[in-house]
């Protein structure tokens, strides 16, 4: 920020650190800051903008709490990475259709594909007896090229053919709920899904790029069809710094 500082404006209704929030977006946005660039700190602030450290606290933290900043402990305050949005909490819709429908550019890595017999947590999700084999599809999602989530998806079908299909269709591109639709007639119809926070451990930290014990957001769903019938058992572990959540909520009549 070196261009000359843009004037408080005094005696209008306008609180201080709303009006110095405004400034802050159009400096960042001006001066072509990035995420990752790091701002003055406060008592620069304060002498900048010629307001109290409580206003620049303020303007920060309301920003903080908007995702456009990111404060580091010791280290200052910098532009924080986008959060990718997500409203798959309460669509049957998967990961890749709502993001790619609002226009994010969505790809995967798939690590495997491959018959694995389910192990007790799979086998009640899916309704099946313990060993029974199914599918397991584990991948990378990536959105605008940066590394969000590591899924597991667990298909309740042990079939050879499946895990077939659905390496010939290319899930790094392409749907898996789709392709589940279009060539097996497997369409989720409605599921439940939780959401909690947990801290990395074992050979998570290393595959989504964290530091151990970090925390990220598990979400765990299973989805069903028009009959009721469990098809997926999906596990995801998202980054925490990358995600952000958001449910449409209603009052009951």
């Amino acid at each position: 920020m070196s261009r000359p500082a843009p004037k408080i404006l005094r005696g209008v209704r306008v609180p201080y650190y709303e009006q110095l929030k405004v400034l802050l977006l159009k400096e960042i946005k001006s001066e072509g800051m990035k995420p990752g660039d790091m701002l003055p700190s406060e008592s620069e602030m304060c002498e900048r903008y010629e307001v109290s450290r409580t206003v620049v606290r303020q303007a920060i933290g309301e920003l903080v709490n908007e995702g456009v900043l990111l404060r580091q402990h010791g280290k200052g305050t910098f532009i924080a990475h986008t959060k990718v949005r997500e409203q798959f909490m309460q669509s049957t819709v998967g990961f890749f259709e709502d993001l790619s429908l609002r226009g994010h550019s969505v790809k995967s890595k798939v690590i495997s594909c491959q018959l694995v017999e389910a192990g007790n947590s799979v086998a009640q999700a899916l309704e099946i007896e313990p060993g029974s084999t199914c599918t397991e599809v584990t991948r990378l999602r990536y959105v605008n090229k940066e590394l969000v989530v590591f899924t597991k998806s667990y298909i309740n079908s042990g079939d050879h053919n499946l895990v077939a299909d659905l390496l010939d269709s290319d899930l790094s591109v392409n749907s898996l709920y789709r392709t589940l639709e279009d060539h097996w007639g497997l369409r989720i119809e409605s599921g439940r899904r939780s959401l909690e926070v947990v801290s990395a451990s074992g050979m998570l930290p290393g595959i989504l790029e964290i530091k151990s014990d970090s925390p990220v957001l598990y979400i765990e769903s299973v989805g069903r069809d028009a009959s009721g019938r469990p098809i997926e058992f999906f596990q995801a572990w998202h980054r925490i710094d990358r995600t952000r959540l958001e449910m449409d909520v209603v009052r009951r009549k």
